[in-house]
């Protein structure tokens, strides 16, 4: 146990050495100032033309007597989307650009040897490095949270919506800047690290999205279920109302097993718009189609998982499903054992209806976390493999002039 001790003070030592030594020279001089006033300027332009916009179609649809009263939610929730889009674009653009130089440029100054000769150990080497690097980033992300915090006088946006996507922003900067980390210390030159860096970004980002949408694309319509109902009696009509036929709602599935799921845990955007489906109260928007797609599960379902058998849905008043225009109080059945009466307050919605609950909300950002991180660790212990003279694994050992093979 003092042996476990010692060691992680010995690294943590060694960690706030080198990470106080780098982050003084990341922020000495008026660059890191230029780029933080930049960068809050780029968010505060993008929240105003947001908002205009919003405030210019609400202006045009009460001109018209289609006034909203969640207009204002709406604002909100727009910003708050647009924010968190963007700045999850510029945390993969400058995360792997602070990390993606860290080694390499000790092994180009031809003082990596020296500072591997020192008694700090190559654990707190690699996260010293690591940790001063994104302290710029983390500092980023935290100076906007204050106009991040506008979505409040709006409404629509609650505190823990802002909480999930900052710790999206996060994990996402962190498992950025660990790989831009390792290759680091896999090549020698900076440039060729910055390209290697960016490359993987791109495939993380771009190149996962479209492996999915083309696996998604090959494997066919896949069998889910078709919401049915059970068609109301025609005011003045026949009582009886007619069901749906159920044989051909569902589609034929497709021999290819769809994506899974995990290909898109490191694409942060996809992450991100599940922030977004949780705080939207449409179970239908963009965002919860797309999580719904990803996941399987049915938009607002809270996680419900796609049944190959029809979904019951209660009829609404004043809709025509073939069989005739449902009127206020005129009783109906329900599917799935529930009656009640059209427009009425003790309308039975069956129990096991998905599409009776809100939105879902934390259905795929908890394991694109959690794949971060771990993900993040392993990099981590590659890169100290890699760095350290000394105990490397054999994989990693180079064969000196005189040694034979074994």
């Amino acid at each position: 146990l003092d042996k476990l001790r010692s060691r992680v003070a010995a690294v943590t030592s060694g960690m706030g050495a080198v990470g106080s030594k780098e982050l003084r020279g990341r922020m000495r001089g008026p660059r890191a100032f230029i780029a933080l006033t930049f960068y809050l300027a780029l968010l505060a332009g993008f929240t105003v033309m947001i908002y205009l916009l919003a405030a210019q179609s609400a202006a045009q649809s009460a001109a018209f007597g289609g006034g909203n009263p969640y207009a204002s939610a709406s604002v909100g929730q727009a910003i708050f989307t647009v924010l968190l889009l963007l700045q999850v674009l510029l945390v993969v653009f400058l995360a792997p650009a602070a990390t993606s130089g860290a080694i390499s440029l000790e092994r180009e100054k031809q003082t990596l040897d020296l500072l591997t000769a020192t008694p700090v150990s190559t654990l707190g080497i690699v996260l010293g490095k690591l940790a001063s690097a994104l302290a710029f980033v983390f500092v980023l992300i935290l100076a906007s949270i204050p106009l991040t915090a506008m979505v409040f006088v709006f409404g629509g946006v609650g505190p823990e919506d802002i909480l999930r996507g900052y710790i999206v922003l996060f994990v996402t900067a962190l498992g950025f800047g660990s790989v831009g980390i390792l290759l680091s210390s896999l090549t020698r030159r900076t440039q060729s690290a910055t390209v290697l860096t960016y490359l993987v970004v791109l495939v993380l980002t771009v190149g996962t999205g479209f492996a999915w949408f083309f696996w998604d694309q090959m494997a066919g319509p896949q069998q889910v279920a078709q919401p049915i109902r059970d068609m109301p009696a025609n005011v003045g009509g026949d009582d009886t109302g007619s069901s749906a036929d159920t044989s051909d709602d569902a589609t034929s599935a497709s021999d290819l097993p769809g994506p899974p799921e995990a290909l898109l845990w490191l694409n942060p955007v996809v992450a991100a718009a599940d922030v977004v489906c949780g705080m939207d109260v449409n179970p239908y928007s963009t965002a919860c189609q797309l999580i719904a797609q990803v996941t399987g599960t049915v938009p607002g379902g809270s996680g419900v998982t796609i049944l190959p058998d029809p979904i019951p849905v209660p009829v609404k008043p004043g809709v025509d499903f073939g069989g005739g225009v449902a009127q206020p109080d005129v009783a109906v059945e329900i599917i799935g054992g529930g009656a009640g009466v059209v427009g009425a307050a003790n309308v039975a919605v069956a129990a096991e209806d998905p599409f009776a609950s809100s939105s879902t909300r934390d259905g795929f950002w908890p394991r694109a976390a959690a794949a971060w991180l771990v993900t993040s660790v392993v990099l981590v212990i590659l890169a100290v493999q890699l760095v350290s003279p000394t105990r490397r694994w054999r994989v990693f050992r180079r064969r000196t002039r005189g040694e034979t093979p074994a």
